[in-house]
């Protein structure tokens, strides 16, 4: 039978070959001093390591017609596998991809929409995100 840590060694090596950065914003303005204007605090990096990208297709059925019918839509969603040992990932926080096998990928920014998963036996971290903008890469 396989150890738990040799599942999770295996998850990091084979799941994850992206660089992430994940930040949190803590709400608070701070003064400018050259200006006196309050700003945004910088974020505060939580995490920024090895991590996997992956699409999940979300279907989602509600009833938003006039005629009382129930609607379908299907939205793009992603899922982010984390190491064990990574930092707890928060709603709202946001996710940078720095590198990727995936060029088109790198610059994308994702917003954490929920907690992450926890299990009775964790292998790794899994993280539901959105996407949230995408900035144009160099070329």
């Amino acid at each position: 039978m396989l150890e738990q840590s040799a599942i999770s060694r295996f998850a990091e090596r084979h799941l994850m070959p992206d660089q992430v950065q994940v930040s949190r914003g803590s709400g608070e303005d701070v003064l400018e001093p050259e200006t006196g204007d309050l700003v945004p605090a910088a974020p505060l990096i939580v995490y920024a390591d090895k991590a996997g990208l992956y699409a999940h297709q979300e279907r989602i059925r509600s009833s938003g017609s006039q005629d009382g019918a129930w609607v379908e839509e299907v939205r793009a969603g992603y899922r982010l596998l984390l190491p064990l040992d990574a930092p707890e990932v928060w709603e709202n926080d946001t996710v940078l991809v720095v590198e990727a096998r995936d060029e088109q990928a790198v610059g994308r920014t994702y917003r954490v929409t929920a907690l992450g998963e926890v299990s009775s036996v964790p292998v790794l971290r899994t993280v539901w995100l959105e996407e949230h903008n995408r900035k144009p890469v160099a070329q």
